[in-house]
């Protein structure tokens, strides 16, 4: 049986520090949860992934502030209210806005994102700035695969 997510002013299972941003876990399909879904934020331009593609989809939906979303070849400018629907396996990436943003991501079945935040924000915390090399790795071991 599927359980509901429900969320009201609920505190984090967990917040993860990565890329400038703070990615507050809200559910966990690794708890039971049928999907993953987050609260990323930034109060600052530049929170954001390289481009990059997985074998699940994202939805995200943008509460407060404008994120610039690259889908393939276009590009999409999103202010608070603007939703956006990324299908599996397509080319992606986003930046925050001078202004920065908060958005809630909601990630389809099969989802790794999870713990493919909690490994890049473990890695980069002691990484030097030229070890991309291992990025790529850590993204492939969680089943998606970096574009740069």
């Amino acid at each position: 049986m599927h359980r509901a997510i429900v969320l009201q002013d609920t505190a984090p299972l967990e917040s993860i520090e990565l890329l400038g941003g703070l990615i507050n876990v809200m559910s966990d399909t690794q708890k039971g949860d049928e999907q993953s879904v987050t609260v990323q934020e930034s109060a600052s331009a530049g929170f954001g992934p390289p481009p990059h593609s997985h074998p699940w989809s994202e939805t995200f939906y943008v509460i407060s502030g404008a994120v610039d979303f690259m889908l393939n070849e276009d590009g999409y400018h999103c202010g608070a209210g603007a939703m956006v629907y990324i299908p599996a396996d397509q080319v992606h990436a986003f930046q925050s806005c001078a202004e920065g943003v908060k958005m809630i991501e909601f990630t389809g079945p099969g989802s790794q994102a999870l713990d493919l935040f909690r490994s890049l924000s473990a890695f980069l915390k002691q990484a030097s700035p030229d070890e991309l090399d291992k990025v790529r790795s850590i993204f492939s071991q969680h089943g998606a695969t970096l574009h740069i």
